[in-house]
């Protein structure tokens, strides 16, 4: 039997509460659970909470990017994505 490691790197520099949101919160766990791994790379490390602990949650330690500053979300973001 063969078995290959499937790997998903969602970027979603800015993670909001709306609809869009709640989709990628369904979209995410569920796809964790069919043991797909996933990293999550974003600059809202409050959001946390809602995904699936088996979900490689990739945001910087600080934690004063979640309230604005969108382009800075964005650039570290892609920081964060090539250091990965």
């Amino acid at each position: 039997m063969i078995h290959s490691n499937k790997e998903l790197v969602i970027f979603m520099p800015s993670i909001e509460d709306g609809g869009v949101e709640k989709n990628l919160f369904n979209i995410t766990n569920y796809l964790s659970k069919k043991n797909i791994n996933i990293n999550l790379i974003t600059s809202n490390n409050n959001k946390k909470i809602f995904f699936d602990k088996k979900v490689k949650y990739i945001c910087p330690k600080f934690n004063f990017l979640n309230f604005k500053f969108k382009r800075l979300k964005i650039l570290l973001c892609i920081y964060l994505l090539f250091m990965k």
